[in-house]
């Protein structure tokens, strides 16, 4: 059963003192809790990934504060999967690259469970990576569940 993607938010901010406040106070004020964040610079401008408890809320906010968001499905969609004793990182990477599986880039969340820990993940093929690690017993996370083990 494929999941469908996790929606990630990504905006483009000034590489600038207090840029990433005005970010998340746009959240904050509006009560959308923050699962996970990347920043990447990008010289003079970083780019923030963030999964949010409503990505689609947060984008309309976000657009509406006139912030840039990145929109392409390389800045989109992403999935989640926990890394455990189990199911360790060096396991799904080597699950993905056998697979033919490119990862993109990756972050870990403050999304933890039993010793667990959620790691976002961009591969080069979202479908095709969830069930790769699905066949190989690695669970892949929804949206939902990251909500209900986010503490």
């Amino acid at each position: 059963m494929y999941c469908l993607p996790i929606t990630q938010v990504s905006v483009f901010l000034d590489n600038h003192p207090g840029s990433l406040f005005e970010t998340m106070s746009q959240l904050d004020k509006n009560k959308i809790k923050v699962f996970a964040l990347s920043i990447a610079d990008k010289g003079e401008f970083g780019l923030v990934r963030l999964i949010t408890e409503e990505p689609e809320k947060a984008v309309k906010l976000l657009e509406d504060a006139e912030f840039n968001l990145a929109k392409s499905k390389k800045n989109t969609e992403v999935m989640a999967t926990f890394i455990s004793e189990e199911n360790p990182l060096s396991k799904i990477t080597k699950i993905l690259g056998d697979g033919g599986i490119n990862i993109e880039y990756a972050y870990s969340s403050a999304v933890h469970a039993d010793g667990k820990v959620a790691l976002i993940l961009r591969p080069s093929n979202v479908e095709s990576a969830e069930q790769l690690l699905t066949a190989n017993g690695v669970a892949v996370l929804s949206l939902a569940e990251i909500k209900k083990y986010f503490q």
